[in-house]
């Protein structure tokens, strides 16, 4: 059904999979542009999950003469109603079956379809619903550096088992990231920042038309000005780390045991390194991909510049303990998050 008027039209529709006949109470709820969606629930289903939730419906005061919908108490939510349908087929799941679970683990997307579902659990004190949704955000924002590794490749392998894909259909995003950490789960900030600083700052999400397919995007309407400025503070300081980190270590002291003139190799593998961070802003792809033993890509061939096998498990060493202590110290890069 829908109410015209000379400037609108306002859509009003009963939610198709909570919208129950039994129903002894009907919420409503408001999209952005005003269109009104009913759900007919069971106030006994609401308060097995949450009293909060029951007593923000009815409250121990005396009770207030409310509207009615189909012969039912209505009561308002502010919530969008895309969230409080996903919110409350959680409260349902264990007696009614939908066609669609209303999340999925692996979903890449997880953080930007379940902030609204996870400010309400919050909101309501529904602390398995909450446990439940950022467990799932936690395995793409790891906090250690073997396991960043693996999922890394773990997007990857999805990217090439899914054709006509691009990355932001198989990897997360960001800026939805964010803004969910900051409320609910402010340990993984630094590893969504390092992530946020290595894309371009025009990247936007799911329109890359003619980028390659493994380019990643961002929602830059939910970044706040802060953010974005933290983002290229943090970008800057890496670059200074690296810079520092490489010179100190080997241009300075390299020396090869069999005197054979490999710190003019090593020198150009830095230039080459800090030559692909700058182009890429990866330095953990970076110092990966810089090995001499390309172990990542099936192989143990050294690289072909006449670098002697001492000096390259050095290299390799030195840039395996680089890639640690860069992960180690994301945080400082990103204070006062």
């Amino acid at each position: 059904m829908s109410v015209n008027s000379d400037d609108f039209c306002i859509n009003i529709t009963n939610d198709p999979d909570l919208y129950f006949p039994d129903g002894n109470l009907v919420i409503l709820t408001r999209d952005e542009v005003g269109n009104h969606t009913y759900f007919r629930v069971h106030q006994s289903i609401l308060l097995k999950h949450s009293k909060a939730l029951s007593d923000h419906i009815f409250p121990d005061s005396p009770s207030p003469v409310r509207d009615l919908y189909d012969g039912v108490p209505l009561v308002e939510f502010q919530e969008d109603p895309r969230d409080l349908n996903t919110f409350l087929k959680f409260l349902y799941e264990p007696f009614y079956v939908f066609s669609a679970a209303p999340i999925q683990r692996g979903d890449p997307d997880i953080a930007f379809k379940m902030y609204g579902a996870l400010k309400l659990a919050d909101k309501f004190s529904i602390q398995p619903l909450k446990d439940t949704i950022l467990s799932y955000i936690r395995e793409d924002w790891p906090l250690t550096l073997q396991a960043w590794d693996e999922r890394e490749a773990f997007y990857s392998r999805r990217l090439k088992n899914s054709p006509g894909s691009t990355m932001d259909d198989v990897a997360p995003e960001p800026a939805s990231v964010i803004r969910l950490a900051r409320e609910f789960e402010s340990q993984i900030l630094p590893v969504a920042f390092y992530h946020l600083s290595r894309l371009p700052v025009n990247a936007t999400y799911g329109q890359h038309n003619q980028a390659p397919r493994y380019a990643r995007g961002v929602r830059g309407y939910l970044l706040s000005p802060a953010d974005r400025e933290k983002a290229s503070l943090g970008r800057e300081r890496m670059l200074r780390w690296i810079v520092d980190r490489m010179e100190s270590l080997m241009l300075d002291t390299w020396q090869c045991k069999g005197d054979e003139g490999c710190h003019v190799h090593i020198y150009w593998r830095v230039v080459v390194l800090h030559r692909s961070v700058i182009r890429s802003m990866d330095v953990l792809s970076t110092l990966r991909s810089m090995r001499s033993h390309k172990l990542e890509r099936g192989t143990s061939e050294p690289v072909e510049d006449a670098v002697c096998h001492d000096c390259n498990g050095r290299w390799d060493q030195l840039l395996n303990d680089a890639r640690c202590d860069f992960f180690n110290s994301l945080s400082s890069f990103f204070p006062d998050l």
